[in-house]
């Protein structure tokens, strides 16, 4: 058995890493790199030399509150696998899926292990555009059943309830804006004492959304303090504004334990703010 290799588990380790086909990046759990194999230095552009002991910026800003999501569901239980964004030294996007999972030492988790992988161009497409057609169908029947109620308060639940059907949310809200106070008008799948709660308007999400001039808006950080903790497991929360000819007049709230929103139920949740923002306008 002249090819047979006795290397200790250490060499054994490098030795997959450095021959894997996948670019493998471990993390600790401040994000700092640990491991940046040959096949992610030929995928990113980046030498190992450069990535070692730093964060990578391989993440779009704008994608940041999705990272920070996923790690944390890691951290708490669980693998997940998800389609995303990220970037190469050259500034090129590339479409990947990431295998996230946690990196353990005994019963503590030291970091996470992330495997990726490039997307087929025809699997991404044909599963994105089966989804959105089939979100799009759903959506306009949803709509349509809105429509038919008269009442703002019957209007806004059924907001609420039809955004966590089409997003996969665990729960949802709208808040009204009335001046420097937010006042949680609708919930579904929260605890029904909640409605009529108010807060202050300067120290919430919608008003960092507002400061941001976007109309959505994705947050996994400082959760702890918001009505919202109601929801065991709470990990991430999308918003968007709802506007009257122009201007905020309240939020829909998206919140999320156990899964990760992605573009398309942002571009939901977007939509769903708005038909919110016409039937009060109504």
């Amino acid at each position: 058995m002249g090819d047979a290799w006795a290397g200790s588990d250490e060499e054994i380790a490098r030795a997959v890493l450095a021959g894997s086909p996948n670019a493998v990046v471990a993390l600790d759990r401040d994000q700092t790199v640990l491991v940046w194999n040959a096949a992610a230095e030929q995928l990113f552009g980046w030498p190992a030399a450069e990535m070692l002991g730093r964060r990578a910026p391989v993440v779009p800003d704008e994608l940041t509150a999705e990272h920070n999501a996923v790690l944390e569901r890691v951290r708490t239980g669980g693998q997940v696998s998800l389609r995303t964004k990220r970037l190469r030294k050259d500034g090129t996007v590339l479409d990947l899926r990431v295998d996230i999972s946690a990196l353990r030492l005994g019963n503590s988790v030291v970091g996470y292990v992330c495997v990726h992988h490039l997307a087929r161009a025809d699997d991404v497409v044909g599963v994105r555009m089966e989804r959105r057609a089939r979100l799009v169908r759903r959506l306009t029947d949803v709509v349509a059943d809105i429509n038919s109620e008269l009442e703002l308060p019957a209007v806004l639940d059924r907001i609420s309830a039809s955004l966590t059907e089409l997003t996969g949310a665990d729960a949802g809200g709208f808040v009204l804006i009335e001046g420097e106070r937010l006042r949680l008008v609708s919930t579904y799948l929260l605890p029904e004492t909640l409605r009529g709660t108010t807060t202050d308007l300067r120290t919430s999400l919608v008003d960092k959304l507002l400061r941001t001039g976007k109309t959505v808006m994705l947050e996994s950080h400082g959760l702890e303090d918001l009505v919202w903790t109601q929801l065991d497991g709470l990990h991430a929360i999308a918003l968007g504004l709802a506007a009257v000819g122009g201007r905020p007049y309240g939020a829909l709230y998206a919140l999320f334990a156990h899964r990760v929103p992605g573009h398309l139920e942002m571009e939901l949740l977007e939509l769903l703010a708005g038909h919110a923002g016409i039937a009060v306008g109504n």
